[in-house]
């Protein structure tokens, strides 16, 4: 499963800053304590959707979500994060970074109600430059 997913990663990441996660990457990712992962079938014989996330006592962090360009503005992130926002316990504090230019997502993010909370400067490399990630953080005790 690990390959299919970091197949996946590779596909929706590999031209945006963040760098695509290798199989056996995220075979030790899926393997760590407190994470949550889902993923999302589209009649397809690979996965079109995936989140991880980690959950700690009193948060849970966002680790990578991506949808397959050919299966975006479906509604496969939001129902992503819903099934996240469901399994960790309420009231727990949800964070995650996002590409200051990755307007799609923070729109996304902002409808999910996530809130800016910090920015992390020159967090994501581009080619040879670098660009801000913003921190944006919500409260799971609040219906998606």
């Amino acid at each position: 499963m690990a390959e299919v997913l970091s197949e996946l990663h590779t596909i929706c990441f590999d031209p945006l800053p963040e760098t695509p996660w290798p199989a056996t990457a995220m075979r030790t990712i899926l393997r760590m304590p407190g994470i949550h992962s889902y993923a999302l079938w589209d009649c397809e014989p690979a996965p079109v959707g995936l989140l991880i996330g980690r959950e700690t006592r009193d948060e849970a962090e966002v680790l990578t979500v991506c949808v397959s360009p050919t299966a975006r503005r479906k509604g496969f992130a939001r129902d992503l994060f819903t099934a996240f926002i469901g399994d960790i316990a309420c009231g727990t504090r949800l964070v995650l970074e996002v590409a200051v230019d990755n307007k799609n997502a923070i729109e996304l993010y902002k409808s999910l109600k996530f809130q800016e909370v910090g920015r992390r400067p020159n967090y994501y490399r581009v080619g040879k430059s670098r660009i801000d990630a913003l921190i944006m953080a919500r409260q799971t005790a609040s219906v998606v």
